[in-house]
């Protein structure tokens, strides 16, 4: 379900991965090549940044090789890293149209 839910946005080309977590880290879904350690990694330093913003508001990372984008969804955590060829706007536009399953 959560697959089907984020197809629009993991079949965008300049989408490189997509974690979806909860509060705690643990993963619920993963989508893209990288790296076990790398991301185990990066989910400490993405809760921390979510824990310190407003309780729905997007974070965006400029990163040397691209975006991440952290959006909290209920008690939850999206995070999508993509190209820096990316339009900001239509994959902002993309993440908060993805239709959750109830």
């Amino acid at each position: 379900m959560i697959e089907a839910a984020l197809r629009t946005l993991t079949s965008m080309d300049e989408v490189e991965t997509v974690h979806f977590l909860e509060k705690d880290g643990f993963l619920i879904y993963a989508y893209g090549d990288e790296a076990v350690e790398d991301a185990s990694g990066n989910i400490t330093r993405w809760q921390t940044l979510i824990e310190t913003a407003e309780e729905k508001a997007t974070i965006t990372l400029v990163m040397e090789h691209g975006y991440v984008i952290l959006q909290p969804v209920g008690n939850r955590i999206l995070v999508v890293k993509c190209t820096r060829s990316t339009n900001l706007g239509a994959l902002r536009t993309t993440i908060r149209q993805v239709h959750w399953p109830s």
